[in-house]
């Protein structure tokens, strides 16, 4: 048990590093203005989420440990929904109703489209 907690521990280390990385990233490319970071990091996590789930679902390739590290800890890490919560009520609170509307529909459709995205593209390979 000890084991399973360490490993998420690890990844979930790895990916909170990941995601204030690509917050950074987000915040020199595209300002502040937008939580350009956070979206990428909810996208890109959708993505490899269904990836991962598909390939390890599809075959042996991944033992539970290996999923447990990166699905659980890595992913639920990286993948930033707390945040993405906050920041939009926040661009609610400033009265910026379209960015409100794009950020919870680019975050949520797209997320769902980049999750069943990855699962097929994990079915191809």
């Amino acid at each position: 048990m000890m084991f399973k907690i360490l490993l998420v521990m690890i990844g979930g280390s790895l990916g909170a590093i990941s995601r204030y990385g690509i917050s950074l990233l987000g915040v020199k490319l595209g300002g502040s203005h937008f939580p350009w970071g956070t979206m990428a990091a909810n996208l890109l996590g959708c993505f490899l989420v269904g990836l991962i789930f598909s390939l390890a679902d599809r075959s042996r390739i991944l033992s539970p440990d290996v999923r447990l590290f990166i699905i659980t800890g890595y992913l639920g890490a990286l993948t930033t929904f707390s945040s993405f919560a906050l920041e939009s009520v926040n661009i609610a609170r400033d009265g910026t109703n379209f960015l409100f509307i794009a950020n919870i529909l680019v975050n949520n459709i797209g997320g769902l489209f980049l999750a069943f995205l990855g699962i097929w593209l994990g079915r191809l390979i």
